[in-house]
């Protein structure tokens, strides 16, 4: 380079981060600003209670989970791959390990500590600037960012605009999709941002709300419109939680906005056959039916309220074919997303329609998109994470090829 580059980042969460900590590897002056007082607030609350950065499956199942974006993804992650996103953490004095369920977490298993050790490597260059309370209000028709700053406007400019701006969900870790407004005007096509990765709303039974507060089903199959997720559900007052939920959950709420309601199938027991439900259920011939379902196939005083929402008990006393076929396919209708803002994440934003395979603008390839603000969408359980990082890699490796670094 014969002259120092600027770069600035506009969004201090993981991709925001990552691609500062690319780019500084080649000496790229980085400029990071961030709205609130402080960066990974988003990425500490997700991370409180165990960090889930990636997953352990193989690349041709992982890909998978991006949808109708798999090919374009496929691209990113083979670039960056969930081990590239390992190596980068022990780079940083953090070793990981492989959960039973394939994911992949830090042995601390916090947020906060990859963050410390993440913000000291950036902190530590002298290429690295970091600016707090900075809220971008628009850009000017030069291409000049607009800020604002302790009650005053600061105008940016730079070589590059990377723009991590985050999804609409969380609006108090700042990631609250005001950006739309703006973004469209530099000629980017976005879509409406939509829960995901969210609960649902129910309308139980009275009956049920005296049974249940807040309860866990573990080991349940969940299906919507064909779509299948194993793991857990939570029921709550309002409706469904849960892994297994939040991996379905685009599908739903797609149901939901087309037809007014989504009916969401819950398969109680999973590594049983139908014909061998049936017979426990059929053992049991004197025991009473909860006697039945708790001695003979195991479901505890959560599971049993789930079922008995859906069941005709007077008829499953007497037609043992139902019951099992029940508690296979047990059918809930969910009603309403809960709000945007409780949802981990959010489908929509920018359509990479407007973009560059390198995450650039078409119209002008000095601006960048990356993270949750592109409009794709990913489970959680490390792959909507590993998605953040992999375009933040895009980008950095597209500015390093422009500058030939």
């Amino acid at each position: 380079m014969s002259k120092q580059v600027k770069v600035a980042i506009v969004g201090g969460g993981p991709a925001g981060l990552f691609c500062a900590y690319e780019l500084l590897k080649n000496n790229i002056e980085v400029h990071l600003y961030e709205k609130t007082g402080g960066v990974g607030k988003k990425f500490l609350v997700a991370g409180n209670s165990g960090l889930n950065l990636t997953h352990g499956e193989e690349l041709s199942s992982f890909v998978k989970r991006y949808g109708v974006n798999e090919a374009r993804f496929k691209k990113y992650i083979e670039d960056f791959t969930p081990m590239d996103l390992v190596n980068w953490a022990k780079e940083l004095g953090t070793e990981t390990f492989i959960g039973s369920s394939g994911r992949i977490f830090p042995k601390k298993m916090k947020a906060a500590d990859i963050l410390y050790q993440w913000m000291k490597a950036l902190k530590d260059h002298p290429n690295f600037h970091l600016h707090l309370k900075h809220e971008l209000e628009y850009i000017l028709d030069d291409g000049d960012l607009v800020f604002r700053h302790e009650h005053a406007q600061k105008i940016v400019r730079a070589d590059y605009y990377i723009f991590a701006l985050g999804g609409g969900s969380w609006k108090k870790t700042g990631s609250d999709g005001k950006w739309i407004d703006y973004i469209e005007k530099l000629g980017v096509e976005t879509r409406k941002l939509k829960a995901m990765n969210c609960g649902f709303e129910v309308e139980w039974s009275s009956h049920f709300l005296e049974k249940v507060d807040r309860g866990f089903v573990k080991n349940v199959i969940v299906t919507s419109r064909g779509e299948s997720a194993r793991g857990e559900i939570m029921l709550t007052p309002y409706g469904l939680e849960g892994g297994a939920i939040y991996a379905i959950s685009n599908f739903v709420r797609d149901e939901i906005d087309e037809v007014g309601e989504g009916v969401i199938s819950i398969d109680l027991k999973p590594d049983l056959t139908f014909k061998e439900v049936l017979e426990k259920v059929t053992k049991r011939g004197k025991d009473s039916l909860t006697n039945r379902l708790r001695k003979g196939l195991g479901l505890d005083k959560v599971a049993l309220a789930l079922l008995y929402e859906v069941l005709d008990r007077k008829k499953a006393q007497v037609d043992k074919e139902y019951l099992a076929h029940v508690i296979k396919d047990c059918l809930i209708t969910a009603r309403r997303t809960r709000p945007m803002d409780e949802a981990i994440s959010t489908s929509g934003g920018v359509c990479f329609s407007s973009l560059n395979e390198d995450l650039s603008m078409k119209i002008n390839d000095r601006y960048y998109f990356i993270g949750e603000m592109l409009d794709f969408e990913a489970p959680t359980g490390g792959y909507l994470l590993q998605g953040c990082f992999s375009t933040a890699f895009q980008v950095a490796k597209s500015i390093k090829g422009k500058l030939n670094v």
